[in-house]
């Protein structure tokens, strides 16, 4: 079989165990899913899944970068309108609210390992993941700057999540 072809079918089976496991989650959240649940649910068995998945983790992780892949281009259109800051941030903050109900087990997640490029045993999806979250913050200081956006996000979400994605309210990060 040529590479490309095995590459094909890789990426055919990851997506596959990705829509299982995207299906378990929302239903179970991160701690009633496991590996097994996973491999009923795709049709393999538990020692395929971890040929093409590694951990729950990396497979949240991999769901995560979808999902902030999809609103980080939900930010930039809001970002491009012609509206005020305030009018844009408050936009900004309903496209969140939804994400936060909706897809719980994914901000979660994603607030709990913002921090995750710092370490040198990050894996690629951890860096990955952790550059999106940058990236938007950095695409958000176009409204606001990141000490104000983090006093807002803080307000709003408040003291536990602000600390997962920022460090603690004196400036002191993880």
């Amino acid at each position: 079989m040529s590479e490309e072809k095995k590459a094909a079918v890789a990426r055919y089976h990851r997506k596959t165990l990705l829509d299982a496991a995207d299906r378990l989650l929302m239903q179970y959240g991160y701690d009633g899913m496991n590996m097994n649940m996973l491999a009923k649910e795709a049709g393999y068995s538990k020692a395929t899944v971890y040929v093409y998945l590694s951990s729950k983790d990396e497979i949240v992780r991999l769901l995560c970068i979808e999902r902030l892949k999809l609103l980080r281009k939900e930010f930039s259109v809001i970002l491009k309108n012609d509206i005020s800051s305030a009018e844009k941030l408050e936009e900004i903050t309903a496209v969140l609210d939804e994400f936060a109900v909706e897809d719980k087990t994914y901000f979660d997640f994603i607030c709990a390992s913002v921090y995750a490029d710092e370490f040198s045993d990050a894996s690629d999806s951890q860096k990955e993941l952790s550059a999106l979250v940058n990236g938007i913050f950095a695409d958000l200081t176009a409204l606001y700057a990141l000490d104000e956006l983090k006093r807002l996000w803080y307000a709003y979400y408040g003291r536990i999540k602000t600390e997962k994605m920022f460090g603690s309210p004196d400036g002191a990060t993880r």
